[in-house]
């Protein structure tokens, strides 16, 4: 503890009710969010959040029940700084209901604290990230267990901390049973004491979650090594689910086999609305067997950006593009594709079938060559990994969001974590007077 408290007459004197209140962001509903990310507060004052810290954010909380999420990412605050938050915040009744603790050096002496807290049932989040921080296999464990005592929990991110099959299977058997709808294990290693490089017991895991659980709407399982026969055992638990709409199974090595075994699974119909396989070592082959897939199913977002499809792939995809449920998201950036695959789609995006902010290339012509070059629509990784907008600190102002309601429209086909929804919220114009009947 000497480290936190040697910071602590520094950040005392900054850590004032007013300056916090200017890192939080309003909500329409009269909630709030702190916005203390450490790549920002590293631009403003050359530094991170400390242990130390967490006592002033604390009692901050606890005098502004008003403020429901914390986005603390990319910060120093460790387990000693969890610890705090744990016994300050989680022994009593709280309105947090969203907490970010994305790369906060936090390990497996933190989680067993958190999993302590949990049992006391004043915990309500509903988000929890834990990604990028090394809890290990017995961290993932005490994740597992704090699940039961969790029931408010929907989004749960463990991505990138070092979780085994083993402790991914744990994770699952908590998980059947509960409410969660966001599940993210990417980047696990698919490895135990005994075994080595045992992707396929991760993937039947997956899919005995994917049979099982009856709410689960996003799984996100970048990294894992899986390859076609994994993607075989996923389809046999995806056959007997209802609730799915996501699947992300960006930069695993499923080749064009892989591809082959999602596109008969798409014939069946599937509730599924989008499907991330970029990365995946896909050629034409796959993409042509994708496309026969396609016009069954009720795909809106679609990402195969950075294969290797050709004209041939791309052409094949573009002609099955049209089907009753219309593809609304189309990522294909990092393929291989020329001019005859780049005319088909010029014609479509002039004819409305594209428009350009929902597909991330642009099609110019130079001496009578049509060339695509990258347009910035993905920003899924932007917002996942919390990236900064700028380089440098920007004017410091109080952000003001306008949350969705049940009552607004046009309904949304697209609508996922980090992914701008399709379509956007109609508005009224600033100043128009709003007439009541």
């Amino acid at each position: 503890m000497s480290r936190m408290w040697e910071y602590q007459k520094f950040w005392g004197l900054r850590f004032t009710d007013t300056f916090l209140q200017l890192f939080c962001e309003k909500n329409s509903d009269g909630t709030k969010k702190l916005r203390l990310k450490g790549n920002e507060l590293e631009q403003r004052f050359t530094d991170h959040l400390l242990p130390a810290d967490m006592v002033y954010i604390c009692t901050f909380l606890k005098n502004h029940p008003e403020v429901n999420a914390v986005d603390l990412s990319y910060n120093e605050i460790e387990d000693e700084g969890l610890e705090i938050l744990c016994h300050m915040t989680f022994t009593h009744t709280n309105s947090l209901e969203h907490l970010n603790l994305t790369h906060c050096d936090i390990t497996s002496i933190g989680m067993r604290t958190f999993f302590f807290a949990s049992e006391g049932h004043y915990i309500k989040l509903k988000t929890l990230r834990l990604g990028s921080n090394k809890l290990g296999p017995k961290g993932g464990h005490l994740a597992a267990l704090a699940l039961p005592h969790c029931p408010t929990l929907e989004y749960l991110d463990l991505g990138d901390t070092d979780q085994t099959a083993d402790s991914i299977d744990c994770i699952f058997l908590q998980a059947y049973p509960s409410n969660l709808k966001v599940l993210n294990v990417s980047r696990a290693l698919p490895w135990s004491q005994l075994t080595h490089v045992n992707d396929t017991f991760l993937a039947e895991s997956i899919s005995e979650l994917f049979r099982v659980n009856r709410t689960l709407v996003e799984m996100h399982a970048q990294k894992c090594e899986f390859d076609a026969h994994d993607v075989a055992n996923l389809i046999l638990g995806l056959k007997q689910n209802t609730s799915l709409r996501f699947l992300d199974l960006g930069y695993n090595n499923i080749c064009c086999v892989g591809v082959e075994f999602l596109a008969d699974w798409l014939k069946l119909r599937p509730d599924l609305l989008g499907l991330n396989i970029a990365g995946n070592n896909v050629k034409d082959h796959g993409a042509v067997a994708l496309s026969f897939g396609m016009p069954f199913s009720k795909l809106r977002y679609l990402d195969i950006s950075y294969n290797h499809i050709g004209n041939e792939g791309i052409i094949a995809m573009l002609n099955s593009i049209k089907k009753p449920y219309m593809l609304r998201y189309f990522l294909l950036w990092g393929n291989h594709f020329t001019h005859p695959a780049n005319k088909i789609l010029a014609r479509m995006m002039l004819s409305k079938v594209f428009i350009q902010e929902y597909i991330d290339v642009k099609v110019y012509c130079v001496d009578g060559v049509l060339y695509a070059a990258r347009y910035p629509v993905d920003k899924y990784k932007h917002r996942y990994y919390g990236v900064t907008d700028y380089g440098c600190a920007v004017e410091l102002k109080i952000k003001k969001n306008k949350l969705e309601t049940e009552d607004d429209k046009p309904r949304a086909l697209v609508k996922f974590e980090h992914i701008d929804r399709y379509p956007p919220i109609e508005r009224p114009p600033k100043g128009a007077q709003i007439k009541f009947e």
